[in-house]
């Protein structure tokens, strides 16, 4: 997956060459990616796969690594994965497929083709008839992590294409996915379409990460770009292939790192105040024999008060005593000194303390708000699922659907809808009210602009005809004049829940970055 593709210039032009049809959907457009082929994941099953249903989830994206299936070469091993295909059925699940990776006696794939089209075979005909969808590798425009090669669509096109043909003779009816691109990298992309890559699959797939959709421009990009694919695919004639979005979401990981005192410089801007800042330094623990409390305050900008703590203190200490706790330039605290900080920054965290720790190098890391991030993730989740849908993507797999939070500044680990342990994040709640609202079979509407006045709206009909209307301001609170049509039944927050307030007499809607709802109503006039 690309976790660093950035929102550039926005261009609103080329949105309406491919105007996106009001067609039903066949089947849910929602999914999620699990690795359910193993490890915890595995062992939580069935109640995971539980979960992902009750939150209106239809699709599972998950791996069928050869290296798993076949090994030592001529050995093959299906018990975990007859086990994931059964629960998945048990549950109403259908599964995205992810055919991929080397082995040791193949390595690299395509340059195998007996041995990787015997491992290909062997699945595809173990679950011919309830497999039906299969991804063929996962981003091979990443090297030298998921190809052996810079910019090798000729050689992943290689691949595709004996393993279409591998596939398609075993089950005709099987639907093939081309790979999923971390990013929307077009001239990768434009390589292989020459490569030939459109006569070898079904549908398209790519992995849009981006930061947050929290500007005109941004939010522009992300439409644009889908526009741009689809240009792209009509230049190579197959404009009438689906897109799936086989990976998209975006880490509520509550730490990174900036650069110097940018970070406290930061601060006061965000709060307009000086802050209060606790400064960890206990003479027990010595971590560096220059360092001191006095060094220590040479880092912050004039104007913030600092007080020195010893650990034990860590304790007592009330969470909303500080704005900022500090820690030294170290990570060889002893193993009991640890304890006591673990707890400390967790408690700390929970009710929204900010916490920075710094190291010799320069570098601040910053401990952020874990609920603002985990809020800010389901905002974007929610943002890029409906215009995706206006925008005529056929699937939507979140990445991912439980975090694993093994370290708290690895963007990888924390991109989930649920924590580890399955705990429900805003995101789990926000994609699940986004599914309960657009059941399978319903339509969007493309003849409602998606831009009006401060605000993006999507809007569709259920299988049932209840229209349904989704609002958003990208660049923050609005105060917007309405006028509802007749049949409101209700108005929803982005989580699902009930706003009581707004009726079919209210004459000016609140609208924020979080996604509002309105159902029943047979108009909505923004003006």
């Amino acid at each position: 997956m690309n976790k660093n593709v950035f929102a550039g210039i926005l261009a609103f032009v080329g949105f309406f060459f491919f105007p996106v049809h009001s067609v039903s959907q066949g089947t849910s457009p929602f999914g999620v990616s699990m690795h359910i082929d193993g490890g915890y994941e595995y062992n939580q099953m069935p109640e995971n796969l539980r979960l992902v249903h009750e939150a209106g989830i239809r699709w599972v994206r998950t791996d069928f690594v050869w290296s798993s299936v076949e090994g030592p070469q001529g050995v093959w091993h299906f018990d975990k994965f007859d086990r994931v295909v059964a629960e998945a059925e048990k549950q109403g699940l259908q599964i995205l497929a992810l055919l991929l990776y080397n082995v040791y006696w193949a390595n690299p794939a395509y340059k195998y083709p007996e041995a990787w089209l015997a491992y290909v075979e062997k699945v595809v005909t173990r679950y011919k008839g309830r497999v039906r969808h299969w991804e063929i590798w996962n981003e091979p425009n990443l090297y030298p992590r998921f190809w052996d090669q810079p910019d090798d669509a000729a050689g992943y096109v290689r691949l595709l294409e004996m393993t279409y043909r591998k596939i398609k003779e075993i089950d005709p009816g099987a639907i093939v996915i081309h790979a999923g691109t971390a990013g929307i990298p077009m001239k990768y992309i434009e390589k292989s379409f020459a490569a030939g890559s459109g006569r070898f699959f079904d549908k398209f797939a790519v992995h849009p990460y981006r930061p947050l959709l929290n500007t005109w421009e941004a939010t522009g990009r992300f439409c644009e770009d889908i526009d741009k694919l689809r240009t792209l695919m009509a230049e190579y004639k197959i404009e009438q292939k689906d897109i799936w979005f086989t990976e998209m979401g975006i880490s509520s990981m509550a730490g990174f790192e900036i650069k110097d005192k940018e970070a406290f410089h930061e601060a006061r801007k965000e709060t307009g105040r000086d802050w209060k800042v606790a400064m960890v330094c206990d003479d027990e623990f010595p971590v560096d024999a220059s360092f001191s409390g006095q060094t220590l305050r040479t880092l912050f900008p004039d104007g913030f008060r600092t007080d020195t703590l010893q650990v034990p203190d860590l304790r007592q200490i009330r969470p909303d005593a500080y704005d900022a706790v500090f820690f030294p330039p170290a990570d060889n605290f002893p193993l009991h000194i640890s304890q006591i900080i673990t707890p400390y920054l967790t408690r700390y965290l929970r009710v929204g303390g900010k916490i920075y720790y710094g190291t010799k190098d320069g570098r601040i890391y910053y401990y952020g708000d874990a609920a603002e991030k985990e809020a800010n993730q389901a905002v974007f989740i929610a943002q890029t699922l409906l215009l995706s849908l206006r925008f005529g993507i056929e699937r939507y797999f979140c990445y991912e659907f439980e975090s694993s939070e093994e370290n708290i500044f690895d963007r990888e680990d924390n991109f989930g809808l649920t924590h580890r342990g399955l705990g429900a994040k805003q995101a789990y709640r926000a994609y699940a009210a986004a599914g309960r609202l657009f059941p399978e079979g319903s339509a969007i509407d493309t003849s409602v602009a998606w831009k009006q006045k401060d605000c993006c709206v999507v809007s569709w009909q259920q299988p049932d005809g209840l229209r349904v209307w989704a609002l958003w301001a990208p660049e923050g609170v609005r105060q917007v004049n309405v006028k509802i049509g007749k049949g409101l039944k209700q108005a929803l927050n982005y989580l699902g829940e009930t706003i009581p307030s707004v009726t079919e007499t209210t004459g000016t809607l609140e609208i924020t970055p979080a996604v509002t709802y309105l159902t029943g109503a047979t108009t909505l006039d923004i003006h």
